[in-house]
């Protein structure tokens, strides 16, 4: 073994303990390199602007005459959500004449770019007007983690629940993107 180590060392003039340690750094450094790396506090800033959109497909059951159906896509306004703070995003289409349709949910951002959406749930609303303050139905949606430069799609369905009428519903799909 020492006649290996003092080749090496004659012909590189490189210690053989420093070859060693060089070895050993080389590997974990590869290891590094493989893993995917988050944005750090200077790349992601301290803010970040979070977009999506929502396509939403409305029924509105009636018992006489044909039923409404509503297909409703659109563009999020874009919200800036900084690190340490919120941002409540609220989302509608209406359907019908009686049915209104709202995304809620909460944006919060990590310090490392990532930002996590909370407090998801969509609400069905139907009375007289499409204005009505009378909550037929509600389901809550999972969160969900952004990574940056990443986007992420839900699906809720939500129907009248409280009035026992299924077949007033809508089906929703939520984007958002970091």
């Amino acid at each position: 073994m020492k006649a290996l180590f003092a080749r090496r060392k004659s012909a590189r003039s490189v210690p053989a303990s420093r070859s060693l340690l060089r070895r050993a750094l080389v590997l974990p450094a590869a290891a590094v390199v493989a893993v995917p790396a988050l944005a750090t506090e200077a790349q992601a800033g301290h803010q970040r602007t979070v977009n999506g959109s929502v396509a939403m497909r409305i029924m509105d059951h009636e018992t006489f005459g044909a039923n409404a159906v509503c297909n409703r896509s659109f563009d999020l306004k874009p919200a800036v959500v900084t690190v340490g703070g919120h941002v409540r995003v609220k989302a509608w289409a209406k359907c019908g004449g009686e049915i209104r349709v709202e995304v809620h949910y909460k944006l919060t951002l990590d310090p490392n770019g990532v930002v996590r959406v909370t407090e998801g749930i969509v609400k069905f609303f139907e009375g007289d007007s499409e204005n009505t303050g009378d909550l037929d139905g509600a389901s809550a949606f999972a969160h969900m983690i952004l990574f940056p430069g990443l986007s992420l799609s839900t699906n809720v369905h939500v129907q009248n629940w409280n009035e026992g009428q299924p077949d007033d519903k809508a089906d929703v799909r939520l984007t958002v993107r970091n």
